[in-house]
């Protein structure tokens, strides 16, 4: 690569920043990764002078410390009965068999990650992709059953770069989990739907106190498609979930809907922009969270609505409760409109358990972590609502009532 990309990062580099020139040098070098890592280059590492980023401290989450290995991260859809495509530190794993409707290919000559100067750690993965440069999965059916996308990092990086095309018409579950040991992982994702075509994004997250996840989305909506994605993570030391969604042509719909539960130096951020270029489109977005003394959420959401995308309904929720003092939550929602013939709002709510409720429930018989959970749940269960698939919603449901009875 050039001299000039180069030095932005050799010039005063960080560890982190050292550690990833050494890994892009010693990787076979083609023109996608080259282009890629240039563009991480010129921005190099967010840190919290980055509007976005201020909330999560990168730069600090991946000084050089010595990490604690959680060997107790469990993948909670293990049973499911689906095609896995597996990402380690040494490579992918692909299914043994190809489903009907469904074929991938390892392409080595894809263009470069197109949203590099929106997701800069999009780019850092697309880079130092392990295994394939490109993962395409072309989806041509509408498949009867999920298929499975498993990042499994332990405590070495790991990095993913995945394309996911639904031809015209085609429809899909596609299930994300994310599993860090105490490592570093980078992900990027590109969802593609062309006509007509179906996703449900079903997205989990878990990792040891000491790891760092970035996954990283770039979702393209065409005529009369839908997105349906909910996200549901309890955090790392820095776990960020960010999506980036254009409605490129009318009569799409997107919806985007997560849930997190943070406790004792656990940090979760949900980041979100969602552009309107075309009229006719409705975005949907409701987060939910719960955050225990020593926790942070961060929570960044923006709608842009652009001069010709009349028609619009967007909405966006984000409520929070801080179930002890000491928990941190930090939000922005945004709206940004050119149309005038549009039905857009937005929301941001703290707030504690209800005193009255919890007293209600402990007279009659109720211990009060159950009560606490019960109420918690309640809160949160919004979040999964749309989750079409019912074993799906029902196993994250059960993972954060477990979460809630030993947390709290």
């Amino acid at each position: 690569m050039s001299e000039q990309a180069v030095s932005t990062l050799i010039e005063n580099p960080s560890p982190a920043e050292g550690r990833f020139i050494e890994t892009f040098q010693g990787l076979k070098s083609d023109a996608r990764r080259t282009r890629a890592f240039e563009a991480f280059a010129e921005k190099g590492l967010p840190h919290r002078r980055v509007e976005g980023w201020r909330w999560s401290d990168l730069r600090a989450a991946l000084k050089p410390v010595e990490a604690a290995v959680d060997l107790s991260i469990k993948d909670v859809f293990a049973d499911v009965d689906a095609p896995v495509f597996r990402f380690t530190r040494n490579g992918l794993e692909a299914p043994a068999k190809r489903p009907a409707g469904v074929r991938w290919t390892e392409n080595i000559d894809a263009p470069a990650f197109a949203a590099a100067e929106e997701l800069p750690m999009g780019a850092l993965a697309s880079a130092l992709a392990t295994g394939p440069s490109v993962l395409t999965i072309e989806i041509g059916a509408k498949l009867s059953s999920p298929l499975r996308i498993i990042v499994d990092a332990d405590a070495k990086d790991c990095y993913a770069h995945v394309e996911v095309l639904l031809r015209e018409g085609a429809s899909a579950t596609i299930v994300e989990t994310h599993l860090n040991q105490g490592g570093f992982s980078s992900v990027v994702l590109e969802y593609n739907l062309e006509k007509g075509a179906k996703v449900d994004r079903v997205i989990y997250q878990s990792a040891g106190v000491d790891a760092v996840q970035i996954v990283s989305a770039n979702v393209h909506l065409y005529e009369g498609t839908k997105f349906n994605q909910t996200a549901y993570a309890t955090g790392s030391k820095l776990c960020r979930i960010e999506t980036r969604l254009i409605h490129r042509e009318p009569d799409a719909e997107a919806i985007l809907n997560a849930a997190y539960l943070l406790d004792d130096k656990r940090h979760a951020d949900f980041t979100s922009f969602v552009r309107h270029s075309a009229g006719h489109c409705v975005t949907s977005q409701v987060t939910k969270g719960a955050v225990k003394k020593g926790g942070k959420g961060a929570y960044q959401g923006k709608f842009y609505v652009a001069r010709d995308a009349q028609k619009t309904d967007a909405s966006m929720a984000h409520n929070t409760l801080l179930l002890e003092d000491g928990a941190e939550v930090n939000a922005k929602p945004e709206l940004e409109i050119y149309a005038d013939d549009v039905q857009c709002a937005h929301g941001n709510t703290a707030g504690a358990l209800d005193a009255e409720a919890l007293f209600y429930m402990r007279q009659r018989g109720i211990p009060l972590i159950t009560a606490k959970a019960m109420l918690t749940q309640s809160f949160i269960a919004e979040a999964f609502a749309d989750i079409n698939d019912d074993g799906l919603r029902d196993t994250l449901e059960e993972e954060a009532r477990q979460w809630l009875m030993k947390s709290l």
